[in-house]
């Protein structure tokens, strides 16, 4: 009995920052999307359309303006490099210049505003995680999403539409006291950069393509099929976002321990098998849930079950780019990055135009398998003497 309260103490202790992580992530996403749902339920599509729209134009700017910095910051703060203070002094010098531009397109002063919310936000969870500080990371994430919920409901009564954004936006300033500890703790050196400029470059096209994946879709939508099939696309990205919670608490527990050279083969094999449950049930439920919650989604269920197929691959390529990222091999994840969202775009304006909303669901799903078949094939031929990350 002794013996088996010691292997139970000891499990505890190496996995207490994924089961921090995970605690977090699954209070913060459940906060998150029932906020989410309430406005999607009160909003309409075409309201909640907007409403992702601006969110995605704002999403798009900010990761523009981190310059790969996210990465950098997890990655390197992970193996004790002082380079936090040089990483937020270039990230927010660019951030205020893009919000400028952004404004003289959109004429939005809160959305522009909202793209400074994001980077904070960004900044401050990557040196959190890079930094392996999972209790701070509970606190930043918990007192965060609590701040946007109370202030987004409260300014949307009071205010109206704008008043989501705004709520968000303030509800990212307690990541203010990360910022202003890390310029405390390190020196401004451009030669960290300098050392690194490979990496940093890497990352940010790397990054651009990632941030055009999460936002294209939505761009490309509005002008294409209108406010009202966005938002019915968009609840079921929400819908999908609950499912992924799992691997995203898996990648940012693992990509520091991929850094620091502790692969965790067992748990990744894990993810990928509750990510095919997952995506099961989601299937199966899903008929039975979203229009009792939501009648006034026509589509949302179909598209629904077409985006849940990309949960699995995207586990998949989750996990093989926490591998690359860790080793600093950026080029490989730019790669399928690139070809990702190549896939994405030809394919909404394809499969879109005939298919609506379900063609743009699955032009999520064709680009989700390429990028994974591309990692499975170059982690066959490339990856250490052809094994697998997995094996």
């Amino acid at each position: 009995m002794k013996y088996n309260w010691e292997s139970i103490k000891t499990i505890f202790c190496d996995f207490r920052g994924l089961i921090s992580i995970g605690v977090t992530d699954i209070v913060g996403t459940g906060i998150a999307a029932l906020f989410w749902f309430y406005m999607a339920s009160i909003l309409g599509p075409e309201s909640y359309g907007k409403v992702s729209y601006l969110i995605s134009i704002a999403s798009l700017t900010s990761t523009i303006s981190l310059i790969g910095s996210t990465n950098m910051l997890t990655v390197y703060t992970a193996k004790n490099v002082k380079i936090e203070s040089t990483v937020y002094f270039i990230s927010i010098i660019c951030g205020l210049l893009a919000s400028s531009i952004l404004y003289f397109f959109i004429h939005d002063v809160i959305a522009t505003i909202f793209v400074i919310g994001l980077m904070l936000t960004s900044l401050g969870n990557a040196t959190i995680i890079g930094k392996k500080l999972y209790k701070n990371y509970s606190k930043y994430i918990i007192v965060q999403k609590l701040l946007m919920i109370s202030l987004s409901m409260s300014m949307y009564y009071t205010i109206g539409f704008e008043g989501i954004l705004i709520g968000i936006t303030l509800s990212s300033t307690p990541y203010l006291i990360i910022i202003y500890k890390g310029f405390r703790e390190s020196k401004i050196d451009f030669r960290l950069i300098k050392d690194r400029f490979a990496f940093m470059s890497n990352s940010y096209v790397l990054n651009l393509s990632s941030g055009f994946t999460g936002s294209i879709d939505k761009l490309i939508i509005v002008p294409l099929l209108g406010l009202g099939i966005l938002g019915n696309y968009q609840l079921g990205i929400q819908f999908l976002a609950v499912l992924q919670i799992l691997p995203s608490i898996v990648y940012k527990y693992i990509l520091p321990q991929d850094a620091s050279g502790n692969p965790n083969r067992n748990l990744k094999k894990v993810i990928i098998i509750i990510s095919a449950i997952f995506t099961f049930c989601g299937i199966v439920l899903s008929p039975f849930i979203i229009p009792k919650l939501f009648p006034k989604y026509e589509n949302a269920v179909q598209v629904f079950q077409i985006i849940s197929l990309s949960l699995v691959p995207d586990t998949i390529t989750t996990i093989y780019q926490s591998k690359y990222f860790g080793n600093e091999k950026v080029k490989i994840v730019l790669i399928g990055s690139i070809i990702h969202v190549s896939i994405q775009i030809t394919s909404i304006l394809l499969l879109g135009k005939f298919f609506g909303a379900n063609g743009v669901a699955t032009s999520l799903v064709l680009c989700s398998l390429a990028s994974c078949i591309f990692y499975l094939v170059t982690s066959r031929f490339f990856e250490t003497r052809g094994k697998s990350i997995l094996s």
